[in-house]
This record gives structure tokens, sequence and C-alpha cells, in this order.
């Protein structure tokens, strides 16, 4: 478990070997599915890997992605693609695998493992699409559960105070008793994140520090 874990962070942070190894592997995986390359506990990372590389005008991997899905009676390999396909860095991609998620392919409790995939650099395609989309999610969900997760999942992770302002000025007007603690919840998530953050960019060398221990390792020279 440990090491899937280690790889999906590798793939989605750019490890130039890790994906490379993980899309010959996946390559391997689409010709013949009971291929020892690729055994459960690290195929995330693969998909990750894919997904990483797909653009609009390359999308042979999400397609791929999407043929394994639609192949599988497997729940747990479904959930592994539907929290992968969400992983590209072009934003058209990202809002294609968002919208399928609301697809009849999709089973209703399994579309919010699309949304809890979403990078970093896609929140904002993320928010954009769940505005969009806000009368359709609540034609279809209603009041449930499933509502109130997908705007945790869109909603939570943003950490500054303009955000949670334009957040909670979008549901001011389209509020409903069983959606206002998850929303209010969202809100505050994003103010306290807010609050860290300026927080430390107050604290004198503190940044300078931190982007110096996250830059890149040189590579070691070979002895002669």
């Amino acid at each position: 478990m440990l090491r899937g874990q280690i790889l999906e962070l590798l793939a989605q942070f750019g490890h130039e070997e890790t994906q490379e190894e993980a899309i010959r592997r996946f390559n391997a995986f689409l010709n013949d599915r009971s291929t020892p390359l690729l055994p459960a506990d690290i195929r995330k990372a693969a998909y990750i890997a894919v997904m990483q590389n797909v653009t609009t005008s390359d999308k042979y991997g999400y397609e791929s992605l999407l043929r394994i899905f639609r192949e599988t009676d497997l729940s747990q390999e479904k959930v592994r693609i539907l929290s992968s396909i969400a992983l590209s860095p072009d934003s058209s991609i990202v809002r294609e695998a968002l919208d399928f998620s609301l697809s009849s392919e999709v089973r209703n409790q399994d579309a919010v493992f699309v949304l809890r995939g979403i990078s970093r650099e896609a929140r904002e395609t993320a928010w954009l699409w769940l505005k969009e989309k806000w009368e359709f999610i609540w034609k279809k969900w209603g009041s449930g559960i499933l509502t109130a997760r997908s705007i945790t999942a869109v909603a939570s992770p943003f950490s500054s105070e303009k955000k949670a302002d334009e957040i909670q000025e979008f549901f001011s007007t389209r509020l409903q008793p069983s959606i206002e603690r998850t929303v209010n919840q969202s809100i505050e998530q994003i103010r306290i994140r807010a609050h860290c953050v300026k927080h430390v960019q107050q604290q004198n060398g503190l940044v300078e520090l931190l982007q110096f221990l996250c830059k890149p390792l040189p590579k070691p020279t070979r002895a002669s």
C-alpha cells in the first residue's frame, strides 16, 4: 500500500523516470489485463502518470482509461480510474472528465471520486464547472449527501479570503437547509487556510526557507 502511495505522488509531481516506467507498464496492461507488470496496488500510479501526459491534442491515455472503465466489472477498478481521469494538466480534459462524472455511465455515489481527484492546479476549473452545472447537479442529486460531498470536494481546498467571499456570494442565493452546514464549513476551512497562508508570509525568511527546501536536488555526478 505504501509503495503505491509513494509512486502515485511521484507520478503526480512529474518524476520523469516514474512516469516513463508507469506508462510502459500501462501499455503492457492494455495489451494483457493479466500481466504481472501492473498489479492492483500500483495501478493507480500508472493511471495518474498516463493522465499527466494527456492533452486535448493527444487523448489516447484518457480514452484508454475510459475503455478499461467500460470493460471492467470491478467497482474498485472503476474507482481507481475515476479518481485519476481529472489529473490532466489540460483544463479542457479536466472539464471533460467532470462531465463524464455526471453521465449515466457513472454511478451517482461514485461521481465524487472524480471531484476528489482534482489537482491543486485544476481547482479553479472545477469551481467554474460546479457553478455552471449547479442547476443540473441540484436536479440530479437534490438535497442528498452527494450534493454536499461535491461542494466539499470542490470548494474546501481553496486558501484565499477572496475565494471564500466568492463562494459565499454564489451560494447566498442558492442556499438550502440541507447544504447550509456544508457550505459554511467549506467557507470556514478556506478562511482558516487563508489565515495560515498570511501568517506564513509574514514570517521573515520562512518563505525563502520553504522555497529552498522545495527545490529539486541536483543529480549526482558519476565518478569517472
